[in-house]
């Protein structure tokens, strides 16, 4: 049974969109299946998401995925026994369904060595159990978020001022709490002459554990690790990621004939005291917003803050952002160069993207069409280098190894079956 809510998103220049997850599975009998592994990945087979079902046959969580992902897969597996469907995302707010299984599900124990209801072969972690998956935002490359720092006032929307490459990852339990979160930012540019700071807010009732080291593009340690204890109230409140932005960067990176001199590095690790939900933490990229320390005001993204009247904080009397967050190392616009405007925008389809409420053009950041009007940022910034690895790990893929004209291959093999909306 397919219940999935649709419509449209209000457009506020989010170029990701977080969609809640609600599914049931359910036995040919309609009994609920509980411990079936389900895992959501995307076009790329890039995991998305992935839980247990309860004793309810339950599975909750929220996909964050690039609006231009146009669909999904859902698979679930167990005792052996897998099925699949494919969603496409095309004006769903929402993926709630009722899967049922028309075979008689084996008895069959699958190993489990950490007996966390995840099977071993599915488990990243498979003698951990208190984690079974890891998320990665984004799964390749960074994301990169770029800042105007005029708030309140309106920006030049040359989009500039401050900006930060990062990719963030998430450990999940196998109920799909969060138990670890890890980030790694770079200062990538700084075109504005106020100073800023990068701080990280997460709406957390635990505390937790984070280690923090902090080291110049090439290595060099400024911040040697170090790990604390934060309460809740510390981290609802703020934790600084970066320092005084024109400490933490040598060049500004954003004139015409600039040589890319990139910034530091920074990596947090957060281990919370106890599994936190993901209704709590919010969604990627989370609350990451920039402190103007000449102005003394806060930079968020848009969506997450209302003025009394209902309108979004962040988002000026034109409706253009302060802060947005773009995929990939992206080419921002030089200095004074306004993205709005023709005459100086490196991206023509971004107004065209930005009068269709984004539905037309999801991909404008990755179309440069005048290479004069853009930095040309490095697509291997020294950030990658720095960056973990995604261990990539899909439930319904079983390994065989197989002997043919003398070599070894390995063969995939996925076990499907047509599901019953």
């Amino acid at each position: 049974m397919v219940e999935d809510p649709k419509g449209e998103p209000s457009f506020n220049y989010n170029t990701t969109i977080n969609i809640p997850l609600n599914l049931t599975v359910l036995d040919k009998k309609s009994n609920v299946v509980s411990g079936a592994t389900v895992l959501v990945y995307d076009e790329n087979n890039n995991i998305l998401f992935q839980g247990v079902s309860d004793s309810s046959g339950k599975v909750t969580g929220t996909l964050t995925v690039p609006t231009s992902v146009g669909n999904i897969t859902i698979d679930i597996s167990i005792g052996g026994e897998s099925i699949s469907q494919y969603v496409s995302l095309d004006s769903v707010l929402g993926i709630n369904r009722t899967i049922r299984y028309e075979v008689n599900l084996p008895a069959t124990q699958i190993a489990d060595t950490d007996s966390d209801g995840v099977p071993d072969d599915t488990d990243i972690y498979p003698n951990d159990a208190t984690r079974s998956t890891e998320v990665t935002y984004p799964a390749e490359g960074v994301f990169t978020v770029a800042f105007e720092d005029s708030y309140p006032s309106a920006g030049d929307a040359d989009l500039n001022d401050y900006v930060i490459q990062f990719k963030n990852k998430e450990d999940l339990n196998s109920s799909g709490k969060i138990v670890r979160l890890k980030g790694t930012y770079q200062h990538v540019a700084k075109g504005a002459g106020y100073r800023h700071q990068l701080f990280i807010k997460l709406p957390v009732d635990v505390g937790a554990s984070i280690t923090y080291k902090l080291t110049q593009a090439d290595g060099k340690v400024e911040v040697a690790t170090n790990t604390v204890s934060v309460t809740a109230a510390n981290l609802k409140s703020g934790y600084q990621i970066f320092d005084d932005s024109n400490k933490t960067i040598r060049g500004q990176n954003v004139h015409p004939g600039d040589v890319f001199k990139p910034g530091f590095v920074a990596t947090v690790e957060i281990v919370f005291n106890a599994p936190v939900e993901r209704a709590k933490l919010g969604s990627f990229p989370y609350d990451l917003y920039a402190y103007v320390l000449n102005t003394k005001q806060e930079i968020h993204f848009p969506g997450l803050y209302k003025n009394n009247n209902g309108t979004d904080k962040y988002l000026d009397n034109t409706g253009f952002p302060w802060a947005i967050l773009v995929p990939g190392a992206w080419k921002y616009p030089y200095e004074k160069y306004d993205i709005r405007k023709d005459s100086e925008s490196g991206y023509s389809e971004f107004n065209l993207w930005v009068s269709s409420g984004g539905k037309e053009y999801k991909t404008w950041y990755y179309d440069v069409t005048n290479e004069s009007k853009v930095f040309p940022v490095p697509s291997d910034s020294s950030l990658l280098g720095y960056l973990f690895l995604s261990v990539k790990k899909f439930a319904i893929f079983y390994a065989m190894g197989l002997v043919i004209a003398g070599g070894i291959a390995v063969y995939f093999l996925r076990k499907k079956q047509s599901l019953v909306a």
